[in-house]
This record gives structure tokens, C-alpha cells and sequence, in this order.
């Protein structure tokens, strides 16, 4: 709940308006590590049924612009968002095959890129790693019995 309010006050102090509905969706977003803008459709209504699916994804707009929301745009799948205000950096596996997304730290990585960025004398204002496989469970799926590949993620705007 204590995140919920952080959330709340942010996109306030941005001069985002929050009706009853958009707090509901805000709400249930913040509750999520990672999810679709259907699933938190899908989500909302089945808590309030007056809750129109432009309403849900124009709220995620909102929040998104607002810096409380990331999108992530994997390979596989439709894009995944994730409330990431208070939250410290991370990077992301992410299966393939079944979907799972795994949240990591790599101090390492992040000291290389560092001496990367300063090395061609940029200013780094952000960055993302996503690494794509198989998770262990997936691994020892039959090849025969797995999906052939998934599909590539396109895009569909709904508002």
C-alpha cells in the first residue's frame, strides 16, 4: 500500500488528474512485477466492470510519461510494463518460450558500460539489458512438443 501512495504522489505532483478509475488501475499495476495492458484490463474489470479498456491503457500513457511506468518492448510476446518508481535498476532474462521474466543486478556490467560511455564521451541517460533463452523448466521440454517458435510482438494501440 505504502508504494501505491509513493505512486499516487508522483503522478499528482505531474499534474495527472487520478478519477476513481485511474486510481484503480494505478492500484492494481502497482501490485504486478511485470504485466500486459490486457492482463490489468482484464484485471480492473473483473473488479469494476465500468472500466473501459481505453481507460486502462491510456492511464498506462499516463504513468509512463509520469517516469512511474516502464514499457518493455521484448521480442517475444506483447510489451510487458512494470511500475519501476523506488525501484533500483535492474536488467531482465526473459524465456522465450514460456514467457518468465527474471529481474538481475550485475554490478559488473554496469561499471563496463560506465567505462564504455566515458570512453566515447557520452552522457548515458539510460539503458536497458534484456537477455532471451530458455529457462530450465523449458530445457527439458521435448523439441518435438514445444511451440515452434513464438511469435514476434506487433503492436496493436488501443485508446
Amino acid at each position: 500500500m505504502k508504494r501505491f501512495v509513493q505512486v499516487e504522489q508522483q503522478l499528482r505532483e505531474r499534474g495527472v488528474r487520478l478519477t476513481d478509475q485511474r486510481r484503480l488501475v494505478v492500484r492494481r499495476a502497482v501490485s504486478y512485477l511485470h504485466f500486459t495492458a490486457e492482463e490489468l484490463v482484464k484485471d480492473v474489470q473483473s473488479i469494476d466492470r465500468s472500466v473501459a479498456r481505453g481507460t486502462v491503457y491510456r492511464t498506462l500513457a499516463l504513468m509512463h510519461q509520469a517516469g512511474v511506468v516502464e514499457k518493455h518492448d521484448f521480442r517475444y510476446g506483447p510489451p510487458n510494463y512494470e511500475v519501476t518508481f523506488g525501484k533500483a535498476h535492474h536488467d531482465h532474462l526473459m524465456c522465450v518460450q514460456c514467457g518468465e521474466i527474471i529481474e538481475f543486478q550485475e554490478p559488473r556490467w554496469e561499471r563496463l558500460q560506465e567505462e564504455v560511455v566515458k570512453r566515447y564521451g557520452y552522457q548515458l541517460l539510460s539503458h536497458t539489458h534484456k537477455l532471451y533463452g530458455l529457462c530450465a523448466t523449458c530445457q527439458r521440454i521435448d523439441p518435438k512438443r514445444a511451440p515452434k517458435h513464438p511469435h514476434l510482438h506487433v503492436e496493436e494501440v488501443v485508446a
